[in-house]
């Protein structure tokens, strides 16, 4: 038996050994000691004799994982791995990586999946006789104690920082020779009390600090962004990197690489060029480009804007053009820190813009012409997510790559181009008697199928199969529109009724997602009460919206999940035809796989929130008859012992 401190505020479990003197939480920062404020607990340390680092007693599938892991990342291989949600795969990537002797950056996009992240390096070190440091090298936005620079985005703050130092407009120091009696796991309230504390800046601590951790968790930007990787020094050569929640890695590589350039933004570039008495001409010229093309084209190449912009600037070398106003940009600065104002640029905005479409292999993007909100823009668009992920995996000194989606895993390392990496498929850890998936073959939202009749159908056959499940059912639609529609044909049909204040299908009060993100965390606040309560309730959203990726939903909360059609991209879409049009190119019918992949990923991130740990169990319906053509696309551990088909007379 091991004691530990319990946070009576967040109820995180703490070494007791780290906090002999007093110290402070990793999750809410409140101070802790052995005397007050906490309570005590007995814990037992679950080990394994061959995995001694694993905080849990394992189970088959996950002792399959870490062999797997300790196979292919020790030999400085890629491993490419699915497993359901809740299956533990942070533990297991730790566990396993950690006795190699290696550095880990461990990359993630949501604070939550940092938390997680950190809490199980805490247990680890709870059971370890080595106890293992970790660094949240999150961004200035999170980290920084100043207002004018950790409001601004992470290129801005960079810039922001500077001037601010350099016009003495920040107190905290950056240099950091030695850090004593600093905390074993470094969390963003940790970092930021350290910093308060010792008059050092919490972003540039956490920098220092990296370089004496054994777990680095840092964002998708800090780590396929080669500027900013090298700008904070975070080598890959020497490390291993997990890349977690990669079921996206495709629009993290995409995302990271493309850049947009607005008529709002160089209305503002202009404004601060009459500041300091520089010459706008040329973005009057821009303007003016866009307001032309936004009228006349949706779409063209990267070569076709590249050469646009040559023409527009009078220049060969866009990139040089950017480089002579860089003494500008420093004169709009320090102006506005004269001011007090934030020091952002909308000039450097404008440059960097420019400066991308330089750089870049211009046959690998598309310019998309888009008016939105008052403004014209043009997106500079990424068409190959592997120019940003295949050189930061093989760089690192072994990977895995890991999401609970992946399906069909072969199609996203063709994708991404790694076609050398090792792919497993792990079961759930649940009993296959918890998961229970239903095809509805009779039923389509595809467009050439919709209408009244089908919407109808849909209604009939939705309402007699939840009235059979308990609790809370999540229920996914291609569009928002198309949501709100059925809802409005399905109160008019009688299969939905009307209450005082909510609609009801069944007795299950029906809430319907949030369109903003107050909104709707209020509404899924109040979906979850009703949820356990015996009426139950239905939460309506849309595939690729707010719940339907990266919500948690256990238990009570999700005993059904319904998937309403297929959340196929709108092939009409611009980006989405050059996406397509671009993978054809690099190999015949590749466009029209990935389009379908595209679209199985998001069924299958909605089918995600319905089983979080290992004793839960959820009906997963899926109302399409695409789905039954495609069942192969469908996540492994998401089909139990098989599918079941829905007969016609249901």
């Amino acid at each position: 038996m091991r004691e530990a401190i319990v946070c009576s505020q967040c109820g995180r479990y703490h070494s007791i050994e780290e906090f002999r003197d007093g110290h402070f939480c990793l999750g809410c920062g409140k101070f802790l000691s052995t005397r007050d404020r906490v309570k005590t607990s007995s814990v037992r340390a679950q080990t394994n004799v061959d995995w001694p680092l694993f905080p849990y007693k394992p189970y088959p599938q996950q002792l399959d994982f870490m062999r797997d892991i300790k196979k292919a990342v020790g030999n400085r291989r890629i491993l490419v791995a699915e497993a359901c949600n809740g299956f533990g795969k942070t533990a297991c990537a730790l566990a396993s990586i950690l006795p190699l002797g290696r550095k880990v950056i461990y990359a993630t996009r949501t604070h939550e999946q940092v938390n997680q992240v950190l809490l199980e390096v805490e247990k680890i070190n709870q059971m370890s006789q080595t106890k293992f440091r970790a660094v949240n090298l999150a961004g200035r936005q999170h980290l920084c104690l100043n207002d004018k620079c950790g409001k601004l985005s992470a290129v801005e703050a960079l810039e922001a920082c500077r001037v601010l130092r350099e016009t003495g407009g920040c107190s905290y120091k950056i240099e950091v020779e030695s850090l004593p009696n600093l905390p074993f796991v470094l969390s963003i309230p940790m970092l930021q009390r350290e910093g308060r504390a010792r008059g050092v800046c919490p972003y540039f601590l956490a920098r220092r600090a990296a370089e004496d951790c054994a777990v680095i968790v840092a964002p998708y930007q800090y780590v396929f962004n080669e500027r900013i990787r090298l700008l904070v020094n975070l080598g890959l050569s020497d490390k291993v990197l997990v890349f977690d929640e990669a079921h996206n890695a495709d629009q993290v590589g995409q995302e990271v690489l493309s850049d947009v350039l607005s008529e709002r933004g160089l209305n503002s570039a202009k404004r601060e060029l009459e500041v300091v008495e520089t010459s706008s001409e040329f973005v009057d010229e821009l303007v003016a480009f866009l307001e032309r093309k936004v009228s006349s084209v949706k779409a063209e190449s990267g070569s076709v804007l590249y050469e646009t912009l040559k023409e527009i600037l009078k220049e060969d070398d866009i990139g040089s053009f950017a480089d002579s106003l860089s003494g500008v940009v420093d004169q709009i600065r320090q102006y506005k820190v004269g001011r007090g104002d934030n020091p952002v640029c909308y000039l450097n905005g404008v440059l960097t813009f420019l400066s991308l479409v330089e750089s870049s292999p211009r046959d690998s993007y598309v310019a998309v012409y888009k008016r939105s909100l008052g403004s014209n823009f043009v997106e500079y668009h990424c068409l190959d997510p592997s120019l940003a992920v295949k050189p930061v995996v093989e760089e690192a000194l072994g990977a895995l790559i890991m999401s609970g989606t992946l399906s069909p895993v072969q199609l996203f390392t063709e994708i991404l181009e790694l076609e050398d990496a090792e792919i497993q498929s792990y079961s759930a850890i649940v009993d296959p008697d918890n998961v229970r998936t239903i095809i509805d073959p009779y039923v389509t939202t595809r467009f050439a199928e919709r209408g009244e009749n089908m919407t109808s159908r849909i209604g009939e056959r939705l309402s007699r199969l939840t009235a059979k499940i308990p609790n809370g059912i999540l229920m996914f639609f291609p569009q928002r529109k198309f949501m709100l529609n059925a809802l409005d044909s399905w109160k008019k049909k009688g299969q939905i009724r009307r209450g005082k204040s909510h609609l009801f299908l069944g007795d299950k009060t029906i809430f319907v997602e949030g369109a903003q993100a107050e909104e709707n965390r209020m509404v899924v606040e109040e979906y979850k009460r009703a949820a356990k309560t015996e009426d139950g309730a239905v939460l309506c959203g849309v595939f690729r919206g707010r719940n339907a990726e990266g919500s948690n939903f256990p238990y009570e909360e999700a005993r059904g999940v319904v998937l309403i059609g297929i959340p196929y991209a709108d092939y009409s879409d611009p980006v989405v035809k050059a996406q397509i049009e671009y993978y054809n190119k690099k190999k015949e019918g590749l466009g029209e796989k990935w389009y379908i992949m595209d679209a199985f990923r998001a069924a299958n991130q909605a089918i995600g929130r319905g089983i979080r740990h290992r004793d839960d169990w959820c009906n997963f319906i899926l109302m399409d008859h695409r789905y039954q053509i495609h069942q192969e696309l469908i996540s492994s551990w998401a089909l139990g012992k098989g599918v079941q088909k829905l007969p016609s007379d249901y």
